[in-house]
């Protein structure tokens, strides 16, 4: 019986970026239909159309979703690796992503960890679905909550349910599919290694979209 490939190895900092840059990816094609449905949804409240689109270009709904998706696999970093590995992750992750967003700010990183967060204290609460709470995050920054001609809008379960929908389709298992087929080592100091090496080094680690 032939023996299994050894895993490759890749530095937590390599699977870092690999992670953020396959999500953007994802992002490209699952944000519009998401985005279409929000503004759908929108139409049927009181809103005028100059408020709707003040609402809509007033907030930067991509990366949002973004930090969502973000959010939604790495909060089962530390269940799938020991302690050391899962926050060297993470740290690579908070020191990346925002650059991989074309952020100059850490609204995204700040974003991610909150979501993170709260996703993380649902936990225990079998009811609670991590990508409605994603959802009702993001409803919150755009005071859908708050806005009266929304506010029925956000008790509505159908809007809850096909606004979630998306999140939840766009990437599924990703970090317990490196997992199967990769193992990490921690990175080694960023001064030390080449920029030319560690970009090669993403796009050779490259997985497979069915992950």
């Amino acid at each position: 019986m032939e023996k299994p490939a050894p895993k490759i190895t890749v530095t937590t900092r390599d699977a870092a970026e690999l992670f953020l840059y396959d999500v953007a990816e994802t992002v490209e094609k699952s944000y519009p239909i998401w985005e279409r449905r929000l503004a759908t949804f929108l139409d049927d409240t009181p809103l005028s159309l100059e408020d709707k689109r003040g609402l809509l270009e007033a907030h930067p709904l991509r990366y949002y979703f973004y930090a969502a998706i973000v959010a939604m696999e790495a909060a089962k970093i530390r269940t799938l690796y020991q302690d050391d590995l899962a926050e060297d992750i993470l740290a690579d992750i908070n020191e990346n992503i925002d650059a991989v967003a074309d952020r100059s700010d850490r609204l995204v990183s700040d974003l991610v960890f909150d979501i993170m967060q709260r996703v993380r204290i649902s936990d225990s609460d079998d009811t609670k679905k991590s990508h409605d709470i994603v959802m009702k995050r993001i409803s919150e920054l755009l005071h859908i909550h708050t806005l009266e001609e929304t506010q029925e809008l956000a008790k509505d379960i159908v809007f809850k349910q096909d606004m979630a929908q998306p999140i939840a389709a766009s990437m599924r298992h990703w970090w317990k599919g490196f997992k199967s087929c990769r193992q990490l080592a921690q990175t080694v100091p960023a001064q030390t290694l080449p920029p030319v090496t560690r970009v090669e080094a993403v796009r050779t680690y490259k997985i497979a979209s069915t992950l």
